[in-house]
């Protein structure tokens, strides 16, 4: 049943969705990571009170820990089975939530808290990589503001362009995904998907002796809510807004901004690890085809690039730099971001089944198989949208800047855009450098990188065209 004030042409549908669209694909890969991680903890075991209060005891006794973290880990140890509980609760809320895309704001906030609830309280384990819940967090917080500040209105009939405000119930339910599939058309789709989905979490290894059980339940899962967010569409409106494009655009960049930012991180870690050199290189490619489980014409592939780590290493090396730099100043968008995929997407189902320790070891729980698929799903979406975004203009000036960055936006979104740079740069700067962990020397060294690239910005935004003049 839809409603009367809902009556648009196709091509109004059309126009008004294609924008909003690329964020309802972002907010399912996060919900799809909310649920398969509460599911995969759940039968590990790792919900039970017994075994997080574990996790706050290490985290209390490292010396490496920051204060204020420390100091949360002694308030909540007293409260740690409510805490448990209610944080997998609400993760298992927010996956549900972003995957329906119902109260999408308030969905990927809850992401957001839980994650960085999670982040602080696990980060210092034995098997836990920086950015495996920081990264998760940090998407979550830039979907929250963007759809708050993209909540659709319904258009009135073409004989009367003005709008009027959305009901509440259907601001709750959001706007519709993808008006052109059918329903019968998308249930296959979600059919093929969670099938690929379910061959991942088999190949990850998560869910320890519950492997198979986990992956059925977690792609069946995903395979139910996402089938009923596209019932859902029959009563949602479509997302009618005149600036919908420059509104989606800058939050794209902003996703983009963060995965470089990671990328920086990452690349400086790397070194510090000696990974970036031959041996160190070599080294790390063929502890994956011992210990990882991906398929042996892929791991004869690996030995092979091993075995060539004098050529492949530089390589590597210079393209994450060249890439990482793109990313943050955000010249060359669609090519870098799409090819900064492909190195995510190799990266991904190389260490399926592989620890984050170092050396990997036998008996050692698996990486979580969402710390960098969920990357390399938000990368795609960002580069296919800047991909999408550039063939519209034929213009090579344009395919190298792209739009204009801070000049289209509000007063208000760039005093949000600098706080949220200042944010991670108090992270970056929560410790002293003079410790010898690797992670805290790669966030130093990252901040004191990201301080003349976020200059370099603003300046090239300078000569940048404003996307209304093209």
């Amino acid at each position: 049943m839809h409603n009367s004030s809902q009556t648009l042409d196709t091509s109004q549908t059309k126009t008004a969705t294609s924008s909003t669209a690329w964020l309802a694909m972002i907010s399912l890969f996060l919900g799809a990571a909310c649920i398969q991680l509460v599911i995969t903890r759940y039968l590990n075991g790792e919900v039970a009170p017994q075994a997080f209060a574990a996790a706050l005891e290490q985290l209390i006794q490292a010396e490496e820990a920051p204060t204020a973290i420390q100091s949360l880990a002694i308030f909540f140890t007293p409260h740690i089975t409510s805490l448990t509980y209610s944080l997998h609760f609400a993760i298992l809320l927010a996956g549900a939530l972003l995957i329906l895309r119902i109260l999408m704001p308030l969905g990927a906030l809850l992401m957001f808290v839980s994650f960085i609830v999670l982040w602080g309280f696990t980060y210092m384990g034995e098997n836990s990589w920086f950015f495996e819940f920081l990264s998760p967090a940090l998407y979550a917080l830039v979907l929250a503001v963007s759809s708050y500040g993209l909540t659709p209105n319904i258009q009135k009939p073409s004989d009367h362009p003005s709008s009027h405000p959305t009901p509440y119930y259907q601001r709750l339910l959001g706007g519709i995904l993808a008006p052109d599939i059918s329903f019968l058309s998308w249930c296959l789709w979600v059919i093929v998907v969670s099938s690929v989905l379910f061959a991942i979490f088999l190949m990850s290894r998560n869910g320890g002796n519950h492997i198979l059980l986990a992956s059925l339940l977690s792609s069946i899962t995903i395979a139910v809510l996402a089938i009923l967010s596209k019932f859902l569409d029959r009563y949602r409106v479509v997302a009618q807004t005149q600036q919908s494009n420059l509104l989606v655009g800058r939050w794209i960049n902003l996703f983009t901004i963060t995965i470089g930012v990671m990328l920086i991180f990452q690349v400086y870690e790397d070194s510090l690890l000696n990974w970036f050199t031959v041996e160190g290189y070599r080294g790390l490619v063929n502890s994956y085809v011992e210990y990882g489980n991906t398929p042996l014409w892929f791991r004869n592939a690996l030995a092979w690039v091993a075995e060539h780590a004098n050529i492949f290493m530089p390589i590597q090396r210079v393209f994450e730099v060249s890439a990482a730099i793109c990313m943050v100043i955000l010249v060359f968008r669609f090519p870098i971001v799409l090819l900064t995929t492909g190195l995510f997407a190799i990266l991904s189902f190389t260490e399926f089944g592989v620890t984050n320790i170092w050396p990997p070891a036998p008996g050692k729980p698996p990486a979580w198989v969402f710390e960098l698929l969920l990357t390399t799903l938000v990368s795609l979406t960002c580069g296919l949208y800047y991909l999408f975004d550039a063939l519209k203009y034929k213009s090579w000036h344009y395919w190298l800047l792209g739009s204009k960055v801070f000049e289209s936006i509000s007063n208000l979104d760039k005093r949000l855009l600098f706080v949220l740079f200042f944010i991670l740069e108090i992270i970056l700067f929560s410790e002293g450098a003079i410790s010898k962990e690797n992670d805290i020397l790669a966030l130093h060294f990252a901040a004191l990188a990201l301080i003349p690239l976020f200059y370099i910005l603003i300046l090239i935004d300078i000569f940048r065209k404003d996307i209304t003049t093209l």
